[in-house]
This record gives C-alpha cells, sequence and structure tokens, in this order.
C-alpha cells in the first residue's frame, strides 16, 4: 500500500529540518574561537620583527595666529587752514593731488601788504643811510654820540618793522606743510575766509598707521617692532607687511583690550585712511615636540605615533596643533629626541618587536634618526 501524500509531506518536511540542525551544529564546531587578549599579546610578541626607520623627535615653537580688526589711518594727517582772514586771489591745487612740503596752495589778496612792505623796506633803507653818514663823522665831534646811539636804534627798528611786514605778505600764502596728498575743498578764488576756515586736507600715505586692539591675554607676548600683516576687501589675496610701532601703557577696564598701533608701509598708495583692515599677527607659542608628518597616524581614537621602547612598538596618542616647515607640532608625553617610527607602520601593534634599518636608498633623507 503506498503512503497517502499528507505522510510524504510532513517527512520531507522532518528531514530538512534535521539538515538545517546539523549543519547548524557542525557550523558552531567549525567557527573559530576568540582569542583571549593576553594570548593575543603573546602571539605579536612571538611574530618575526616588523623593520621600521627612525627619527627624533625635535622641539619647535609654533605660532598662534591672531585675526583682528583696525583702522587706518595716514602717518601725518593735519587740515590746514589760513593765518589770517581775507580774500581767497588762487587755488594751487586740485583734491587728489600729490604736493610736496611747502608747494603754495592757496593765495590771497595782499596787495595792502605789500604797499606795508615796500613803505617799511624804504624806511629802514632812510635808517641805515642816515646812520652811515654819522658813522662817517665818528672820532671828529662834528656829530653828538647820543645822535649816533639813536640812529642805531632806528635802523634795528626798521628792520623789525621790515620782518614784520614781510611776515604779514607771507601770512597771506597757504603752503604745504609735508608732502602729501591733498584732499577735497569748498574754497572758490574769490570767497572770503577766516581763520577757522577749512580750505583742505593734507595726508601723508606713504605709511598707513594701523590702530587695533588685543585681549589682555595675550599682553605678554607683544613687542615693538614684531612683524604683522594687513589685508583689504579691495585687493583679495594681497597682504601688506608692517610692524608694530606704539604699545599702550595700560588696559582699558571696559574692553579688557589692550590698544596697539602698527606702521604698515604704502609705496603705491593703495591703503587709504580710515579704511577697516583685517589685521594679521603672529604670536608666539610655547615650546612644543615636533614630529615628522610620515610619523603622524590616525585611528578610531584619533591621532598618535608608534615609538620605541626596549624594542617593541608603542603607541602615543598625541593632538596635532599645526605644521611647522615640514614638521608636525603635537600635544602629547614626548620628549625632544626620542625616537619615532616614520616608517613601518602599517603592521605595527602595540608590544610588536621591530628591527631598525636604514631607509631604502634613493628614499627620502632622514634627519635627526635615532636608534633605541
Amino acid at each position: 500500500m503506498r503512503p497517502s501524500r499528507p505522510v510524504l509531506i510532513v517527512a520531507s518536511l522532518l528531514l530538512v529540518l534535521v539538515l538545517l540542525a546539523l549543519a547548524f551544529y557542525s557550523g558552531l564546531w567549525q567557527r573559530p574561537r576568540p582569542v583571549p587578549a593576553a594570548q593575543a599579546v603573546a602571539m605579536e610578541q612571538e611574530a618575526p620583527p616588523v623593520p621600521v626607520v627612525l627619527e627624533q623627535v625635535t622641539e619647535a615653537t609654533g605660532a598662534e595666529a591672531l585675526e583682528l580688526l583696525g583702522n587706518a589711518a595716514a602717518a601725518r594727517s593735519v587740515v590746514l587752514y589760513p593765518a589770517v582772514s581775507g580774500e581767497v586771489a588762487e587755488l594751487r591745487f586740485r583734491p587728489g593731488q600729490r604736493v610736496e612740503a611747502a608747494q603754495v596752495l592757496l593765495r590771497l589778496v595782499d596787495r595792502t601788504q605789500r604797499l606795508a612792505l615796500d613803505a617799511a623796506a624804504a624806511r629802514r633803507e632812510q635808517a641805515r643811510r642816515l646812520l652811515a653818514r654819522y658813522e662817517a663823522t665818528r672820532g671828529t665831534g662834528a656829530v653828538p654820540g647820543s645822535l649816533i646811539d639813536e640812529a642805531e636804534s632806528a635802523l634795528r627798528l626798521a628792520r623789525i618793522e621790515e620782518q614784520q611786514a614781510r611776515e604779514a605778505v607771507a601770512d597771506r600764502t597757504l603752503r604745504a606743510p609735508f608732502s602729501g596728498v591733498v584732499g577735497l575743498t569748498d574754497v572758490e578764488p574769490g570767497d572770503r575766509v577766516a581763520i577757522d576756515t577749512p580750505i583742505t586736507t593734507l595726508d601723508d600715505r606713504s605709511t598707513v598707521l594701523v590702530g587695533f586692539e588685543v585681549p589682555e591675554a595675550h599682553a605678554a607676548r607683544l613687542g615693538q617692532g614684531q612683524p604683522l600683516s594687513v589685508e583689504h576687501p579691495a585687493w583679495p589675496g594681497r597682504r601688506f607687511e608692517g610692524r608694530i610701532t606704539q604699545i599702550d601703557s595700560r588696559v582699558d577696564e571696559r574692553t579688557r583690550n589692550l590698544r596697539l598701533r602698527a606702521a604698515v608701509a604704502n609705496p603705491q598708495d593703495l591703503l587709504r585712511p580710515g579704511m577697516s583692515l583685517q589685521v594679521r599677527l603672529a604670536l608666539p607659542g610655547q615650546p612644543r615636540p615636533a614630529v615628522p608628518e610620515l610619523a603622524l597616524q590616525y585611528g578610531r581614537e584619533g591621532a598618535h605615533v608608534w615609538t620605541v621602547r626596549e624594542g617593541r612598538a608603542e603607541q602615543v596618542p598625541v593632538r596635532s596643533l599645526g605644521r611647522e616647515q615640514g614638521r608636525v607640532l603635537v600635544d602629547g608625553p614626548l620628549q625632544p629626541g626620542q625616537p619615532v617610527i616614520v616608517e613601518g607602520v602599517q603592521r605595527l601593534r602595540p608590544g610588536r618587536a621591530v628591527q631598525v634599518v636604514e631607509p631604502e636608498s634613493g628614499s627620502r633623507p632622514v634627519t635627526g634618526r635615532a636608534v633605541p
């Protein structure tokens, strides 16, 4: 009698379950068991040494860069006023023009003053001739000595009056006190001006003074002559070099900042007084361990370097602080002169035996190599 169809289905299912169970238990039996940590360390120690190349840890002082906001001012800047009141006869400058020291910028009407100068010169000449006639009779008794003395005094007074008249004429002329660039003016020939009427501005922009403030925490690392650079959006990527020239004697109690001024050379006259400038100041930092770039490695727990202790690899955690001339400044338990591994790090594990070798011929030169 043939078995029924339901019986065959049940038997097939039982067979499949038995085969799956056998496969499961077989996999458990063949799965590799975890190796204890102590046994793993022992296996690393028993492995053949890894060839490595060493270099020494050096010490470097990294610079801390500060970015600050500064305001530009001309090295010398004045508002020009006339010395006396009067009518403008002539303007001899254009706004934005570069002028030289003592160059005439404005003249006031000076007819009256020049007439007074001519009169004073005539009186001085008259007094000189009179004194000369009296001097010719000295010793003859023809002219009393008192008259000669009066003539000498009169000549001195005439000379003073002439000089005063000459100064009055000079006061009708406005000259540039130094070389620079003149600004706008609202004065025209024919205008009447007073001694409080501003004629124009004059700026010496060959050097620009930049005023800025630094937090008091950095006061100990600031000094006169310290280099810096400034930038302005009008010239992207261009830096203007300068140096600190003045440091305030006190800290602002409200802002807790220290005021400084720097002189920045401006030979092409690109910077203008009143500009807002980005100041970049590099402050000397603390001495830090410096390792070659190849020695710095990164893992799941962050940056680290490999060093050698008693012939075995040791992993030292560090924190990268920046790069300085091909080396990396780090913060970590490293000492100058301590060896770090720069080649052969791929096969390293903590406690793995290492063998120090020379770098391959033609590879980069190794400086400061150390042997444990």
